[in-house]
């Protein structure tokens, strides 16, 4: 019988399972994923030894998050079989739709925040969309009942967007900036930064001599542009945060 591996970091334990050729073999890096993952918790500080109750809900938590990512796996692989970027990518999706849907979850616990992500993004997988376009999908979609899910899940298979071409390209952007570090912080920033430049130029015009008003127009053209922009963007950013 050919010696298993010993993952040594909680990536190598994830390539490992996902390539597994047997059920027993899958479980054996099963247990070293909970193992270094607990690993991981104790060197941040976070406690594992628990009530018995937390540590029930955790367990709870840890397995309905394992079974969707067993999910996700098998539907990616019964297409072409990916090769290891794409199995990257997928679990890096993946990872961050889970993540995004458990904070929604803790900020409202009633909401069933994790249960509808899951949702989105498995029927969306199913509908032969990547797991990019699955999690920003998914992002924009939001938290809406099975009905109405249904009628944008149509959507998206005869279009590729949920309502139209320009409110999706809008919103994922607002995501993709959402996600960067202090992304939310950088378009404040550059909103008052041009609302401050407008109301400057909109000073300076009177006193301008005739060369300087052209510098100053074109000035006030892109400031208020910016302005704009960077308004539809948080006026998105505030829309989102029930999704």
């Amino acid at each position: 019988m050919e010696e298993r591996r010993i993952p040594k970091t909680l990536e190598e334990a994830y390539r490992l399972r996902d390539y597994a050729s047997s059920l027993p073999e899958r479980d054996f890096y099963q247990d070293h994923v909970y193992r270094l993952r607990r690993e991981e918790y104790r060197s941040r500080g976070i406690r594992t030894e628990i009530s018995s109750r937390r540590r029930e809900r955790q367990s709870a938590l840890e397995f309905s998050r394992e079974m969707f990512f067993m999910e996700v796996t098998e539907i990616m692989r019964r297409r072409s079989g990916p090769d290891r970027a794409s199995r990257d990518e997928v679990r890096r999706y993946t990872s961050r739709l889970d993540t995004h849907a458990f904070l929604k979850q803790l900020a409202s616990p009633h909401s069933g925040a994790v249960e509808l992500y899951r949702r989105n993004y498995l029927e969306l997988l199913r509908a032969g969309k990547s797991a990019r376009e699955a999690y920003y999908l998914s992002r924009v979609v939001g938290l809406v009942d099975e009905s109405e899910f249904r009628g944008v899940l149509e959507n998206v298979r005869s279009t590729g967007y949920p309502k139209g071409r320009l409110p999706y390209a809008v919103e994922k952007t607002a995501i993709q900036i959402r996600d960067l570090p202090g992304g939310m912080i950088l378009i404040l920033l550059t909103f008052f930064a041009s609302l401050f430049a407008f109301v400057w130029a909109t000073g300076a015009w009177d006193q301008a001599s005739p060369e300087a008003i052209i510098f100053i127009g074109l000035g006030l053209i892109a400031a208020g542009g910016l302005m704009l922009v960077s308004a539809v963007f948080i006026i998105t950013f505030i829309r989102s945060i029930n999704k």
